[in-house]
């Protein structure tokens, strides 16, 4: 009856997962994008009623799908970004019931390892030292196109001004 979502980053990875754990004996399901809308919804249908207690998702089942009673989230890879991760963490522990969160880091995630880090501390969670191995920095986030996202702002800056229209009725 456990229900158990496992996240896996491509629509290729799910299928192989999948696979891999019916060929083992597991009854497994799986929901991304290259399945038919129609294999989508029996998938989820058959995960929400129990029939078969594990999903294999890509992120598309980590925002907008209510589906209770998830005692487990197993991310088998790291999402792109910490946002991502904590919409699928999010997926167990709904609506004041208790959840276990389980995620594979590899060396190929290091560069959100500091992220992952603050994502922790945040939520009062243990961090594992493993984690801390891959280093704590956090990248400032920079777009190629406009640069950077924030601006910081020392003490010293000086104060914003209030700037007043005058009555807009003339035309």
């Amino acid at each position: 009856s456990n229900r158990v979502l496992v996240f896996v980053l491509y629509k290729k990875e799910a299928g192989r997962v999948e696979a891999m754990l019916n060929k083992r004996g597991w009854k497994a399901v799986s929901v991304h994008g290259d399945k038919a809308q129609h294999d989508r919804t029996k998938a989820l249908s058959l995960f929400k009623e129990g029939k078969c207690p594990l999903m294999i998702a890509t992120d598309v089942a980590s925002r907008g799908l209510d589906i209770p009673d998830v005692e487990v989230v197993i991310n088998y890879s790291f999402p792109l970004t910490t946002e991502d991760y904590v919409h699928r963490i999010g997926r167990t522990g709904r609506a004041g019931k208790k959840g276990v969160a389980h995620t594979f880091f590899t060396q190929a995630d290091k560069g959100l390892a500091g992220e992952l880090v603050n994502v922790l501390r945040e939520a009062d969670q243990v961090v594992p030292p493993a984690l801390t191995k891959f280093g704590t920095h956090v990248k400032k986030k920079e777009s190629k196109i406009y640069g950077s996202h924030f601006k910081e702002i020392t003490a010293d800056a000086p104060k914003s001004t209030k700037i007043t229209f005058g009555d807009s009725d003339e035309e």
